[in-house]
């Protein structure tokens, strides 16, 4: 059975989603740690494209809700 994930990010975590979402398509791709990253991908925030992470709809939508610490619906 899957564990339950909690969509309730730490500081570090959102800073996280923040750095890939700022990342530029042809720029540097962002540094973050792997158990971020792991986490994050399986929450469906972002993605591994091409050894590249990008963020996915949910994840921008993560950091919309980001602001009042509350789960994207």
């Amino acid at each position: 059975m899957a564990r339950k994930l909690s969509k309730r990010l730490s500081e570090q975590e959102f800073a996280s989603l923040l750095a890939v979402g700022k990342t530029a398509v042809h720029g540097p791709p962002a540094v973050i740690p792997a158990e971020h990253s792991a986490r994050l991908i399986e929450l469906g925030y972002m993605m591994d494209l091409a050894g590249r992470l990008r963020m996915t709809g949910p994840g921008r939508w993560r950091i919309a809700a980001e602001f009042e610490n509350r789960p994207a619906k």
